[in-house]
């Protein structure tokens, strides 16, 4: 199964950027250039990570983060936040909001792809546990 990563970031050509490496690497690719259409996406289209910037008009992706963890359709989806600035508040508030990990931009490609591989198989080990402890086979 393709693993499906949804990219919201304002920047058109950092969307593009990923999305191509990302499709490259064998993902399937959503995109949303702002935290409203991200969160429409992230409910309809049902990612297995998100990558989320912290800097967009409209939503910042603190709100996007807590909304996105607030809805029982979205909340088990692992968010990993996008930032040019990762110091100890912007870190502290976006774990606080729900994400999972947190990159420095500009970053190796590399590095997010096994920040993404390894966010995605931690969820998909907790879901297992989750299911396991309601009852229900994986």
């Amino acid at each position: 199964m393709t693993k499906r990563v949804l990219i919201v970031d304002d920047e058109a050509n950092m969307r593009a950027a990923l999305r191509e490496f990302l499709e490259r690497s064998g993902y399937g690719i959503a995109e949303a250039a702002d935290g409203l259409a991200g969160l429409g996406q992230a409910e309809s289209w049902h990612p297995h990570a998100i990558l989320l910037d912290i800097k967009m008009p409209g939503l910042d992706g603190y709100e996007v983060c807590r909304r996105l963890k607030a809805n029982p359709a979205t909340k088990p989806i692992p968010v990993i936040v996008m930032t040019a600035v990762l110091d100890g508040p912007v870190s502290r508030v976006a774990y606080e909001a729900g994400a999972l990990a947190c990159i420095l931009k500009p970053f190796r490609l590399e590095a997010l792809l096994s920040t993404i591989q390894t966010t995605i198989a931690g969820a998909e080990r907790r879901a297992k546990t989750i299911a396991r402890r309601e009852g229900n086979p994986p």
